[in-house]
């Protein structure tokens, strides 16, 4: 019992965040066409590319995890419920 518990929880939170990886990929390729031009005056002033990067994966990072760690508190709760309650009934 306890181990197909422990599977389905591990199989929500990879599903989870597949989720969150792919909202996060379309963030980032939406800010990268959306501010092209940003990205291109960031670079001609002599921003590093790894510098000029971190602030469109901010960005992605932010809109991709933030929901999902809201989520995850629900989430905790239940799967700390479901621990105890198979502890006990051992």
């Amino acid at each position: 019992m306890m181990t197909v518990y422990l599977i389905l929880l591990a199989a929500l939170v990879g599903w989870k965040g597949w989720k969150a990886w792919r909202r996060g990929r379309r963030q980032w390729l939406r800010d990268m066409t959306d501010y092209r031009g940003l990205w291109e005056y960031l670079l001609a002033n002599g921003t590093p590319e790894r510098q000029a990067r971190r602030i469109f994966l901010r960005r992605a990072w932010q809109r991709a995890y933030r929901p999902l760690l809201r989520q995850w508190r629900l989430w905790l709760v239940v799967a700390v419920i479901g621990v105890v309650v198979a502890v006990l009934l051992r």
